[in-house]
């Protein structure tokens, strides 16, 4: 990767405005980064370096002893951003930086580092555990797709409704609802007051 396209993904990926802020940011995590290196790592770094990225490695005070979280600090207060953005710009610059430097040198400066900032050097790659699924012949794909169908909606003839579904019912409750209902028991039997009759077997003058 040239240094032309290193400065145009860092500030592309990085939302920056343009290729100064973009050498500005890729300056600054070089320079943090020189400072935690011991002095041969710094130098086998800049040889391996576009020459104008290298410059930023001449005057650092390497072998500095600091964590990932200082890092991110001392890159904030450098290019004067938040640092929720410096987290974001140190990964990015690193991880294009990875894919910048030769085999050699990556493994090199990996080894110099930490654990949390040597992860940070990781080249991007394809999703691991992604497989290809292969379809079964005579399956299409959307991108294969035609218009039409073997049986259009046109000539559908969908179920009305549930098989138990008071919608396939020609008279829906007509057991219950007082428009068709037989009536209850008391009805059925002629056993209700509308359906009386006058008299009785024993009349009122009867009773004790």
């Amino acid at each position: 990767m040239t240094h032309d396209e290193l400065l145009s993904h860092v500030a592309e990926h990085a939302g920056l405005p343009g290729r100064e802020e973009a050498e500005r940011t890729v300056g600054a995590v070089l320079s943090v980064l020189g400072e935690r290196l011991s002095w041969p790592v710094v130098q086998a770094l800049a040889e391996d370096l576009p020459a104008p990225l290298a410059t930023r490695l001449r005057d650092v005070s390497p072998h500095q002893d600091f964590n990932l979280a200082e890092l991110h600090a001392r890159v904030a207060g450098r290019t004067r951003v938040p640092l929720g953005q410096a987290v974001e710009h140190t990964g990015l610059v690193c991880q294009f930086l990875a894919e910048t430097l030769s085999p050699g040198t990556l493994h090199r400066l990996r080894e110099a580092l930490p654990g949390p900032m040597s992860a940070l050097f990781t080249p991007r790659g394809p999703v691991e555990g992604f497989e290809y699924v292969h379809l079964e012949p005579g399956r299409g794909t959307l991108a294969e797709g035609r218009p039409g169908s073997h049986h259009p909606l046109s000539e559908a003839r969908p179920e009305r409704a549930h098989s138990h579904s008071v919608v396939r019912a020609d008279n829906p409750h007509g057991d219950t609802k007082l428009s068709s209902s037989i009536g209850f028991t008391q009805e059925r039997e002629e056993e209700t007051l509308a359906a009386g009759h006058p008299g009785s077997d024993r009349p009122l003058s009867e009773w004790e």
